[in-house]
């Protein structure tokens, strides 16, 4: 189960800011935030909303109690996996954003094809001419 702090630290992680540079940020101490992160205080409301503000997430989303677990090759629908099987964030597999960036991601690829296979075909001419 995902705590609002250890999704702090993960954001931030993700981020690569240190506590002391995402504190400067919200415009609170870093022993503060050091406390919110580890669970031994928890944000005020005004707080809550700059730290989405500077995550740029949703408030339920920094609020919502995660459950999916990772274990072993098993993975829920809201977890994502980089290259080396770590997990690098927590998604909402049904969201619209989502599903416009994976067609837009497709469109670029399917573009990047498309050059490619010109590429090819005038490589092959070249071959063919040259021959």
């Amino acid at each position: 189960m995902s705590t609002i702090g250890t999704k702090l630290a993960r954001l931030r992680k993700q981020k690569g800011l240190s506590q002391d540079e995402i504190a400067s940020r919200l415009q609170v101490s870093q022993p503060a935030y050091h406390k919110w992160e580890s669970g031994l205080s928890k944000p005020t409301n005004e707080n809550i909303l700059k730290i989405c503000e500077v995550f740029e997430i949703d408030v339920e989303e920094l609020l919502q109690e995660d459950t999916s677990t990772f274990t072993g090759n098993t993975i829920s629908d809201s977890t994502v996996l980089n290259s080396s099987n770590s997990v690098i964030s927590n998604i909402n597999m049904f969201s619209p954003e989502l599903m416009n960036q994976l067609l837009k991601n497709q469109e670029q690829i399917s573009q990047i094809l498309m050059t490619q296979n010109k590429l090819i075909e005038t490589f092959v001419e070249k071959i063919n001419i040259t021959k």
